[in-house]
């Protein structure tokens, strides 16, 4: 660092044109003043030339302080009783001040105004200790003036100008000058200020964080989709390309600060972005869009400080504000087996053939009644009891009519004429006898009964009329339609109560038990099948409900497609349903009846589903928080962020003598992940990281691990991984097989095969036990037939993929359909049923399969580090292409398995960056036409920033001119179609982290 006394870049000549304008005005005082001045004049001359000098000389150290200030600037008070004189907040005005008293107290002892034996002196009080330091820095104030603040205003108050005749002094006079001096500290030192406080801004603020999300995206984005596709990328965001992203968004906080950023630093950007591209190519991303877009980038200077936007044409796949389309898919088959059961669908449409009977009744009395007291057998007896018996007897028909209530239609109805006869026996008692006398008499009543029905029953299916209820010949299926329910209710209701003459009797005399009673009509043979083959209809138009959503906020669980679609079936539910205003016929009311039923379990499934879905999400954000500093809701503003329009460069703003153009340069220009030193940069002490990174990928392998704590729960056994996890992981121990040997991977990869068969085998066992359960076909043609449907595949890997992904299941439904001459509904049935096998057992282990993944990832690298070390780049690309089987290892949280559909598969990476520029400079160019080269520069070396403030010959620490630092984090979402071999990194490193990690520079 410059010494502040020896540092004298940019100093105006202020106080030479001090004196030539003195000397001018002695040159011109002649020719105005003919005769001597008066003697009273004398200390007005003298005071005049002072003033004059003064201002020169205020001016003078203000520049001067400016420059020092700017070239060792006060961050950081020091611990020392200089130090505390600086307010932590101000520290650099205030450091500023306090060298600005300094100057111009030193050049005002140069002033000296004099006129005849008149003479005037400058000077401000020294500084002996801290009280009088405070005291100077108050009398000095600062600030940023000028055309667009590019200049300083500032102003000492109380100079003190001591006036002097022959020696002694007369008076004296304070004076304050202020002035603005064309110096930009203040201005870089905000700049700067700014630029840090960017670089550490957060998420939802511009800076540094929100220009790394706004560069990763597309970046990972392409990459995972070339993973995806098929692409051998192990690593879809490594720590080289958060590096990239890093210095990228480096530069354009710059440009959006300064108005330009470091050009060495866009040449070193160039450089870096060039062999990250050949790192990508020799990793195995050679062929994908991302590769040759890397390598694009590296031919055009100067280097965009701009993120990337995603073209519209010619891109290597969507990006995260693109929509993806989710629809109910399977539900629509789960919901499907689960109302077709046959027991389930006919209870369904039995209640449609279901009405509730009832009777109507009214007794109305034509003659007689009950008799009267018995007649006494004497005098002197008295009754002491008496007791009356009746019968009842229908003695004829009658005509009568009775109302049917509203909502009820009348089934029969018939009248009877009924006589009750009563015998009344008296009990009465005289002092020693009892004797017993009756009395009879007959009532005679009309008894009208009407028996009612409606279709209202237990049935789901909305109560409206049924225009053809009663006539057979109605029915779509040459069914009896509700024709037998007549007679099933004069069955129930009156031939259970002993017919016509019984019932009426039994109302006059209010034995009447039953009155009310459901009845089931006889359903024509063929309506299970017909409303199976129409619910097979429906279940496509169900199965192809979609809703459109933004795949990143898929991936951030910002949105729950179970539950939109849940809302869109709801809305379609009507016209789904399909039901009429009337109903033609009893059938069509079963129809309807089922169509509800299937709907609403579809919906119910749904909303389970929904459930899940937010399950899941508070266990991703667990695993988020557990595994990184960030969560979900940091993840979404991330995904916000990266949209955020980027700032535009700041304007070269212009001052009094013209533009004040900035310049950054920075130590070093391109922060690097390598370790560095001194020898390479002399701005560095001993050995240092420029830049720092932690990279975590949330759900990569070692399977059993993130994902399956996310979708896992009750569902999942700890150690053990879903069949298709471990097909795909012997896949790729034998696509590595086949190109390079291994003792150890080919043990682990016969080790996993034979827990792949004997999954297949039970697997296979549940779907002829399946065959077997619902066929006619007996245990040894379902064997066979099983075993004729898995013909088609041949090794245990292509067997395990066939039997998760349903191609098994529909195989072995349309051999059994042929064999043995299913029908269409036979057919589909059994295809549903066997696509629900599933068992605990048919799940290999966690070991055998991480095991394997780690030998394919082993063998892969050794290869490639071979080729490396034997014939360079040229081999290196080669063995990339063989595609060593690490590309087919699984990764990333599928959505939304265990309880819904696999629409998707996600993945996230939470990125941290923390770097130190070792020297951190911006100069600013002030120049006048007639000195164009003067340059104020602001510096930031992390240094101790001195000054001798009581000229007593040792300097005393201010404080540190601390380096430029950050930190950054941010978080990337990737989401892909549903396939097994999903996204994410492959090298079985969940938290890459780079060299000096987590400490950037020194």
């Amino acid at each position: 660092m410059v010494a502040v006394r020896d540092d004298t870049r940019g100093r105006v000549p202020f106080a030479l044109l001090g004196v030539l304008l003195l000397v001018s005005s002695l040159t011109l005082a002649p020719t105005f003043v003919t005769e001597p001045a008066p003697n009273r004049t004398a200390v007005e001359r003298a005071l005049n030339q002072a003033t004059a000098e003064t201002q020169v000389a205020v001016r003078d150290g203000v520049s001067a302080a400016g420059q020092q200030a700017a070239a060792n600037p006060v961050v950081t008070p020091a611990e020392t009783p200089t130090g505390r004189v600086l307010n932590d907040s101000t520290a650099f005005r205030d450091a500023l001040r306090i060298r600005v008293y300094h100057q111009v107290s030193n050049r005002l002892e140069e002033v000296n105004g004099r006129s005849g034996d008149v003479t005037v002196t400058a000077s401000l009080p020294g500084v002996a200790n801290v009280s009088d330091l405070r005291a100077a820095k108050h009398r000095v104030s600062v600030e940023r003036a000028g055309p667009n603040e590019t200049a300083m205003r500032a102003t000492v108050e109380n100079i003190v100008l001591t006036v002097r005749r022959n020696g002694a002094v007369v008076s004296t006079r304070y004076v304050s000058p202020t002035v603005v001096v064309p110096t930009q500290a203040l201005m870089l030192h905000d700049q700067v200020s700014t630029y840090q406080t960017r670089l550490n801004n957060s998420l939802d603020k511009p800076g540094l964080s929100q220009r790394l999300t706004a560069r990763l995206y597309p970046m990972a984005w392409a990459r995972g989709y070339a993973q995806y596709g098929g692409a051998g990328i192990e690593n879809v965001v490594a720590n080289r390309h958060v590096s990239l992203a890093a210095n990228g968004a480096l530069l354009g906080v710059q440009r959006s600060t300064f108005g330009r950023s470091d050009p060495a630093g866009r040449r070193a950007l160039t450089e870096a972005t060039a062999v990250t591209g050949i790192e990508d190519i020799v990793r195995g991303s050679r062929g994908t869009a991302v590769s040759s877009d890397v390598l694009d980038r590296a031919e055009y200077k100067p280097v965009s400080e701009t993120p990337p936007r995603p073209r519209t044409t010619n891109r290597p796949g969507p990006g995260p504000a693109d929509s993806m389309t989710v629809g109910v898919n399977e539900t629509a088959e789960s919901a499907f087996r689960t109302v077709t059961v046959p027991s389930t669908l006919n209870e369904t449409l039995e209640d449609a053939y279901t009405v509730e009977v009832a009777l109507k009744t009214d007794s109305h009395r034509l003659a007689g009644g009950p008799p009267g007291k018995p007649p006494s057998p004497g005098s002197n007896w008295t009754l002491v009891d008496d007791r009356t018996t009746s019968s009842v007897a229908t003695v004829g028909n009658a005509s009568g009519r009775i109302g049917t209530p509203d909502g009820w239609h009348t089934v029969e109805t018939f009248s009877r004429t009924v006589e009750r006869r009563y015998t009344r026996t008296g009990v009465w008692q005289d002092s020693a006898d009892r004797r017993y006398t009756t009395t009879s008499s007959t009532a005679r009543y009309r008894v009208s009964v009407a028996v009612v029905g409606r279709h209202h029953g237990r049935s789901p299916a909305p109560n409206r009329s049924i225009r053809t209820a009663h006539d057979a010949s109605a029915s779509p299926l040459n069914g009896p339609n509700l024709a037998d329910v007549e007679p099933k209710a004069m069955e129930t209701l009156v031939g259970d109560a002993g017919g016509r003459d019984r019932l009426a009797e039994q109302v006059v005399d209010d034995s009447l038990d039953r009155t009310e009673a459901t009845v089931t009509a006889d359903r024509p043979p063929g309506l299970y099948d017909w409303v199976y083959r129409d619910l097979m209809v429906l279940r496509e138009s169900v199965r192809n409900t979609t809703v459109s959503v933004e795949r990143g906020s898929v991936g951030t669980f910002e949105t729950n497609p179970p539950k939109e679609l849940r809302e869109r079936l709801r809305q379609r539910r009507a016209d789904l349903a399909d039901v009429p205003d009337t109903y033609d016929s009893t059938a069509r009311k079963a129809r309807a009846a089922a169509r509800l039923t299937y709907l609403d379990a579809v919906l119910t499934d749904l909303d389970r589903q929904a459930s899940a879905r937010d399950s899941n999400r508070k266990r991703v954000d667990t695993q988020l928080t557990e595994r990184t500093d960030g969560s979900l809701r940091a993840l979404r503003k991330g995904l916000t962020a990266r949209e955020t329009p980027v700032p535009r460069p700041r304007p070269v703003p212009v001052g009094p003598a013209g533009p004040v153009r900035t310049r950054v340069d920075a130590r070093t220009p391109y922060l690097t992940l390598a370790e560095l030193d001194e020898r390479r940069y002399r701005a560095l002490e001993g050995s240092e990281h420029p830049l720092v990174a932690r990279n975590t990928n949330v759900f990569t392998i070692p399977y059993g691990d993130a994902a399956d704590a996310v979708v896992g729960g009750a569902f999942e056994s700890s150690d053990r991984v879903r069949l298709a996890t471990a097909a795909n992981t012997l896949a790729a121990a034998n696509q590595t097989l086949e190109n390079e040997s291994n003792a150890t991977l080919a043990a682990k990869q016969e080790d996993l095969r034979q827990e792949v068969r004997v999954a297949n085998g039970e697997m296979m066992t549940q779907l002829w036990l399946t065959v077997d359960e619902q066929t006619d076909a007996g245990k040894r043609e379902s064997r066979a037939i099983v075993s004729e449907a898995m013909s088609a595949w041949e090794t245990p890997e292509a067997r395990a993929l066939a039997l998760t992904n349903g191609s098994a299941q529909d195989r072995v439904a349309r051999v059994a359909g042929d064999r043995l001459t299913l029908t269409r509904v036979e057919r589909d049935r059994l295809r549903l049923l066997l696509l629900g096998v599933d068992t605990p057992a048919t799940k290999p282990t966690l070991g055998s399969t991480n095991g394997t993944a780690s030998a394919v990832r082993t063998v892969a690298k050794d290869e490639l580090s071979s080729a490396l070390a034997d014939a360079g780049r040229q081999k290196a690309q080669r063995v990339a292409k063989k595609r060593l089987g690490t590309d087919k290892l699984p990764a990333g949280l599928p959505l939304a398995p265990p309880v819904a559909p696999w629409y998707a598969t996600t993945n996230i990476w939470w990125v941290t960056v923390k770097g130190e520029y070792a020297r951190f400079a911006v100069s600013a160019s002030h120049g006048s036409p007639g000195n164009p080269g003067a340059r104020t520069t602001y510096a930031r070396d992390g240094g101790n920033v001195t000054l001798d403030v009581d000229d007593d010959g040792a300097a005393e620490r201010l404080g540190t001119a601390d380096r430029v630092s950050f930190s950054a984090e941010t978080g990337v979402v990737v989401v892909v179609p549903p396939k097994p071999r999903g996204v994410g990194d492959k090298d079985g490193t969940a938290v890459e982290e780079s060299s000096g990690w987590p400490n950037a520079g020194n």
